[in-house]
C-alpha cells in the first residue's frame, strides 16, 4: 500500500513524497531513502529496519495476507 504526503506551508502544498507501508510493522517509509527493500512476485517492498525485512522474506504471505502481527 502506497499513500502520499503533501508538504503544506500556510495554504500553498508544494511537494509530493510517495511513502510506503513497512508490510510487517505498518510504519511508513519513505521509497526514495529506504535502505531496505526487497521484491516480490515483481512488486518492491519497502522496510524500515533490517529485521523487519527478514521477517518478510521468511514468510511474505503471512504479511501480505493480513495474518503477520505488527511487531517492534
Amino acid at each position: 500500500m502506497e499513500t502520499k504526503k503533501y508538504i503544506c506551508f500556510a495554504t500553498d502544498c508544494y511537494a509530493v513524497v510517495n511513502m510506503a507501508i513497512d508490510p510487517v510493522c505498518k510504519m511508513e517509509v519513505d521509497e526514495a531513502s529506504a535502505k531496505w527493500k526487497t521484491e516480490y512476485k515483481g512488486k518492491t517492498y519497502y522496510f524500515c529496519a533490517p529485521g523487519c525485512k527478514t521477517a518478510f522474506e521468511a514468510d511474505p504471505e503471512k504479511y501480505l495476507s493480513g495474518g503477520g502481527e505488527p511487531h517492534h
